[in-house]
């Protein structure tokens, strides 16, 4: 079939296949697909664009109320500028000044912006997405509804959806990882169901949800909390980050259906992904190429992407930024490599690593190691300034069991090189949630809380 690859020829798709079919459902209310276009249609008209890719930011809760308005947004010609509602005021200036958007949504209330001299962006522009910013410094990421079109057709050959079928949208809205959801249930006429902020397992066992896309954090609690994932589930796609070793294990002792992954907001989310029935050893990569997509390494190890999903450019300085060579090539900061069966080895990412005592230490392998060991369940490591070593490794715990530092250093050893064995082990701090803490953050309580290592 021809792929419906922007929102018209997808609106005129879904109705012709699936229209009396649920599309969405959520906070007590589900909707058809032609309900949902109807809407959708309607809102639309809250929208009068005097210029086509007027940018429209949407402080993107996970809700029905977001979703009608991405939809909306685009069939009145605009670009949706989704963005974390929990932004500090500085961080949203910084974005918004970036934008310059023509509207700026908040739940359940509109907002018109007033910017002096607005720039829209180029034609094919459908979406202008925030990087995690793991780093700090997050990316406005230009993609098109086309890029996750296609990512949901590779999705699809991977992990399979049909009409029948029910995947939780329990990722943010704000991220590829959520949106990318509701295109896959489209492409399948099957149903995204909003999950709530507290969800249950009886919200899980009445909804019959069949497909989840989780962080290990998130899955590690459905399984301590005994939620009924063995019962009718068909996919659990897992993403975020590194998944703990123990996890792994636990899922497959419960035979649930784990995918482990890995994709970026570059890509429109997968990019590599294992298939069912994947071996342990395969569930401890980020699995095999999917179709559409393309990946090579430079010399540096550096991941390098193309295909159909990958982006448009950076929206940077009012114009888009085409970080591509002359075969479209995009070089990230991730660093990775095929094992000899062509499963994806995630290393780290290049401006992570830093050097202790001449000695490159990648804190993502220090991290794999860390969450490994029984009772972590997550790690966090940063650099920080050494005397002696112009740079030594601090590890931040999310911890189920109690270690001391000897023991830890000791479990660590069978593992890593001493020099790789950070110095210092401090208790996860009480954070905002979310998907990539920021390095920052980190880095700043670390400082307050130990001198300088020697």
């Amino acid at each position: 079939m021809d792929l419906p690859l922007n929102i018209s020829a997808l609106q005129d798709f879904t109705l012709q296949n699936f229209a009396k079919r649920n599309c969405l459902s959520g906070e007590g209310t589900c909707l058809t697909f032609k309900k949902f276009w109807d809407v959708v249609d309607t809102k639309s008209k809250e929208f009068p664009l005097q210029n086509p890719k007027t940018p429209i930011v949407i402080f993107a809760e996970n809700s029905i109320f977001t979703l009608i308005n991405f939809f909306a947004i685009w069939k009145a010609g605009g670009v949706v500028v989704p963005l974390n509602p929990k932004l500090s005021h500085s961080q949203k200036d910084k974005i918004l000044e970036q934008i310059r958007p023509w509207g700026i949504i908040h739940f359940k209330e509109n907002q018109t912006a007033s910017f002096e001299n607005p720039i829209y962006p180029p034609n094919e522009v459908d979406l202008l997405i925030a990087t995690s910013g793991s780093t700090g410094n997050p990316k406005l990421v230009a993609l098109s509804v086309g890029n996750f079109i296609w990512s949901a057709k590779g999705s699809s050959e991977n992990i399979p959806v049909d009409p029948d079928d029910k995947w939780l949208i329990n990722l943010p809205l704000f991220h590829v990882g959520g949106m990318s959801i509701i295109f896959r249930t489209m492409l399948a006429g099957a149903t995204a169901i909003i999950s709530p902020k507290n969800i249950n397992a009886d919200f899980i066992d009445q909804n019959k949800i069949t497909h989840f896309s989780l962080v290990s954090t998130q899955l590690d609690r459905f399984i301590q909390a005994d939620f009924p994932l063995k019962k009718g589930t068909k996919a659990i796609l897992l993403g975020g980050s590194k998944i703990p070793q123990f996890l792994i294990q636990k899922s497959m002792e419960l035979n649930l259906p784990i995918h482990t992954s890995y994709g970026c907001s570059e890509m429109a989310s997968q990019v590599c992904t294992t298939a069912k029935g994947a071996t342990q050893s395969e569930l401890m990569t980020a699995g095999t190429v999917l179709s559409g997509h393309r990946v090579k390494f430079d010399q540096k190890r550096r991941i390098q992407l193309n295909g159909k999903t990958r982006f448009l450019g950076y929206w940077q300085d009012f114009k888009l930024q085409k970080p591509f060579d002359e075969d479209g090539w995009f070089t990230s900061n991730d660093l990775g490599e095929f094992d000899k069966n062509g499963f994806l080895q995630v290393i780290g990412r290049l401006d992570r690593m830093f050097i202790s005592g001449g000695e490159n230490i990648h804190p993502e392998l220090i991290e794999q190691a860390l969450i490994n060991i029984d009772g972590i369940l997550n790690a966090v490591v940063i650099d920080m300034p050494s005397k002696t070593y112009g740079s030594r490794p601090v590890a931040f715990l999310q911890r189920q069991k109690d270690y001391n530092d000897a023991g830890l250093r000791t479990l660590l050893s069978k593992n890593l090189m001493p020099f790789q064995i950070p110095d210092v082990f401090l208790d996860w701090p009480s954070l905002e949630s979310s998907l990539k803490p920021s390095l920052g953050q980190f880095r700043q309580l670390a400082q307050n809380k130990i001198s300088i290592c020697n």
